[in-house]
């Protein structure tokens, strides 16, 4: 679903000085009223911009705060400066009945607003809209390997997106803080998010592909690409049905396919040809 507007900013206040310098960054509280552990998607949408002070790739921190996890670093937006949608690396697994907050800020390389005056002026923003997903998780089950929906029906949530800005004055000294509650694309705290259906993958036999199944499914966004690549080698070299593979992928959003080819070779050895599909 679509959540909000959001917009970055470190910079002047006005383009005419004398005006504070801010630094405003994205808060959006989740909460889950659901009876149990939920796991969401969170994605930032912006036109893409080649102005490296323009764009969220590399510029931004962000920090996710659930209960018993108190201001997790290790999360980050994915993407390039030509990206228009930026993904957090990881997802955002709420337990039940808890909230999650989750804060996107400007970062480095950006100066800092204290200091000796001597860095470049603080000249940053970025502008555009957040969604939220509740997406199929991948599962391994002895010898099946599948997205499973999280839930039968629409998770119910409750989202609090928020401004929150700091105001430097002459680039140095506090002068005060603000935030402000942004409007919700459906108009209303409380939604509904739909949940994303599942689907099976082929069967695999060798014990090799099982061990690789497991570290699929237990494995972290940001070394999904190796992972996947591994097990799509692992798929081309085993007798799978490639055409349900590639119809599991392909209803997954993944852009791979494996093709089956005969290579002719000469055995140097017998001077006979030989073929490996």
């Amino acid at each position: 679903m679509n959540v909000s507007h959001f917009e970055l900013i470190f910079k002047p206040q006005s383009p005419v000085p004398p005006a504070d310098t801010v630094l405003q960054g994205y808060f959006l509280s989740i909460s889950n009223l659901e009876e149990k552990a939920l796991s969401f998607r969170l994605d930032l949408v912006t036109s893409p911009v080649s102005d490296p002070m323009r764009t969220l790739a590399g510029n931004t921190t962000v920090i996710v705060d659930v209960a018993g996890t108190n201001n997790d670093f290790s999360y980050s937006l994915s993407g390039s400066a030509a990206s228009k949608s930026f993904r957090l690396n990881r997802f955002i697994t709420i337990p039940a009945h808890a909230t999650a907050k989750v804060a996107i800020l400007p970062a480095d390389p950006f100066p800092e607003p204290i200091g000796d005056g001597t860095g470049d002026p603080a000249d940053y923003e970025a502008r555009g809209y957040v969604t939220l997903r509740l997406p199929s998780l991948l599962v391994a089950n002895g010898q099946f390997l599948s997205f499973e929906a999280q839930l039968d029906r629409p998770a119910n949530v409750l989202l609090t997106p928020q401004n929150r800005a700091t105001y430097f004055r002459d680039g140095e000294v506090i002068e005060s803080q603000t935030q402000a509650g942004l409007p919700l694309a459906s108009g209303s705290a409380l939604n509904q998010i739909e949940a994303e259906s599942g689907f099976p993958f082929p069967i695999f036999e060798n014990p090799r592909e099982f061990e690789l199944i497991d570290s699929v499914a237990n494995l972290d966004l940001d070394r999904a690409p190796e992972a996947l690549a591994e097990l799509i080698a692992v798929a081309a070299a085993s007798d799978i049905d490639t055409k349900a593979f590639n119809a599991a992928l392909k209803e997954a959003g993944i852009g791979m396919a494996i093709e089956r080819r005969k290579v002719t070779a000469p055995d140097t050895a017998t001077n006979r040809v030989t073929e490996d599909a």
